[in-house]
């Protein structure tokens, strides 16, 4: 008798439970501030702030406001800054590292950037000598062309072509030496760059070993 009775209230509380687990409602706050509960919810409140709860108040879950496109964008967009913020300092720590391998004092980037900057320097100094030449090899083509021109004389193909070669070679040469130009300020700021990280980098060893 005993065991049909705990049988009885076993399967009553099963019934319970399972019944207890099934009712579920659901409770929002409307714009106007207003508390709702149902077991149903409104289509327009469904992407919306609410709990599931059950017929004890107790919440079985939380979900918050459906993000809009507008945020949604705006969290990729972040995202995306983020990740190429992290892509930029990695690069920044590799150049760092880099630099701190690539020396052993101060002395050596001085002077490798003097080495450097002496050689653009030189190749500048011949390419405007060679500009120079080529302007002046220029204005005696054009005297010969107009002294033909003067004289009632065609002025030959050859002729024509070596202006049309020598204007090309100016052109040339002018670009060169502004190319050269710019490359000088490249390596003084990189070199600049490299000294103070270096020197940044051997600052924070001192204090570690201090």
């Amino acid at each position: 008798m005993n065991k049909f009775l705990i049988l009885i209230i076993v399967v009553f509380c099963l019934l319970s439970t399972d019944g207890f687990a099934k009712k579920k409602l659901y409770k929002w706050v409307d714009e106007n501030g207003n508390v709702s509960y149902s077991d149903q919810m409104p289509p327009k409140q469904v992407k919306k702030a609410h709990e599931e709860i059950n017929d004890q108040g107790i919440v079985l879950e939380k979900h918050a406001n459906a993000k809009t496109d507008a945020e949604i964008l705006a969290m990729k967009k972040q995202r995306l800054a983020e990740i190429e913020a992290k892509k930029q300092a990695e690069a920044l720590e590799k150049q760092r590292q880099n630099i701190i391998k690539a020396y052993t004092n101060e002395q050596e980037i001085i002077r490798l950037k003097e080495e450097r900057l002496s050689a653009l320097e030189r190749n500048i100094a011949s390419a405007k000598q060679s500009l120079d030449f080529q302007k002046t090899s220029r204005e005696q083509l054009l005297s010969m062309a107009a002294d033909k021109e003067r004289n009632g004389t065609k002025v030959s193909k050859a002729l024509k072509s070596r202006i049309v070669t020598i204007e090309e070679k100016i052109e040339y040469q002018a670009e060169f030496i502004e190319i050269k130009k710019k490359e000088v300020q490249r390596v003084k700021d990189k070199f600049a760059n490299d000294l103070a990280v270096y020197r940044e980098a051997k600052q924070a060893t001192k204090k570690l070993l201090e």
